[in-house]
């Protein structure tokens, strides 16, 4: 993917900062979702230790990081670009408890995190990355990721998925094992996708038929869909398999000894 820190910088300057301005005069979709504040609606529910530390596994543009600082005692971004960390550090400028780190998951050494949070950011080797994460969590620490689903819908009808994409059978087996006993992952589906999520379900709270039919907007849509979006959403809704083609996963993994 295209980093696209420094025209994104350019405009930022340009519009002082100003991002419900700068979006309205520069229709983009790369833009919406480096910027947008809908972004932060993948997380915003959810009831982080506000005395904790958090490691944010790709700057992502501070889409996140905002949120991030708001709600844990003290961040620490991590990218291997040093462009996007730039962006970041200008967006949230006014914040004194984040860290930036020029980096891979490698670099970092001889500390622990309450939480680790990988948002579209997931890189290859995945089983790797994710076993890197885990060890860097404090006892009873949090590893949270959001990935596309390799299955979902918004996918098979032909907009275009993320390099990394993952079924909920993989998720599952990379996050607790194929046994599923190295400790417990609880699975959110935001739709349309983590990128601008408008509603979240969890496997408690699942949507049936017709709640979706109208539901289903996203901006990376192709101009020509293969089939009607809203008619299959409805039909794996009645067939009880929304979570298989859900288009794409947020899941909270903890230790097995923490639940």
């Amino acid at each position: 993917m295209n980093d696209l820190s420094p025209e994104i910088r350019n405009l930022y300057i340009k519009y002082n900062g100003d991002i419900k301005r700068l979006l309205a005069e520069n229709p983009n979709p790369d833009y919406l979702y480096a910027l947008s504040d809908i972004r932060e609606n993948l997380l915003e529910w959810y009831e982080f230790d506000r005395a904790a530390s958090l490691l944010q596994v790709g700057s992502d543009y501070g889409a996140l990081t905002g949120l991030y600082s708001r709600r844990v005692s003290h961040v620490t971004v991590l990218d291997s670009s040093q462009n996007n960390l730039s962006f970041n550090q200008l967006r949230h400028q006014d914040r004194n408890n984040i860290r930036y780190v020029n980096g891979e998951l490698s670099s970092i050494h001889g500390e622990t995190f309450d939480y680790v949070v990988i948002a579209g950011s997931l890189k290859e080797p995945v089983k790797e990355q994710i076993e890197k994460a885990k060890a860097l969590l404090r006892p009873g620490g949090k590893l949270i990721l959001s990935v596309c689903n390799r299955l979902g819908l918004k996918y098979q009808a032909g907009a275009i998925p993320d390099q990394i994409r993952l079924s909920r059978k993989e998720l599952m087996e990379l996050l607790c094992g194929s046994g599923r006993t190295e400790g417990k992952a609880a699975f959110y589906y935001p739709m349309p996708d983590y990128k601008l999520p408008i509603t979240l379900y969890s496997d408690s709270y699942l949507p049936s038929k017709g709640d979706l039919t109208h539901a289903i907007l996203a901006y990376d849509y192709p101009k020509y869909l293969r089939f009607d979006l809203g008619k299959m959403f409805d039909e794996v809704c009645e067939g009880k398999e929304f979570e298989t083609f859900a288009n794409s996963f947020l899941t909270i993994w903890s230790c097995h000894e923490e639940d």
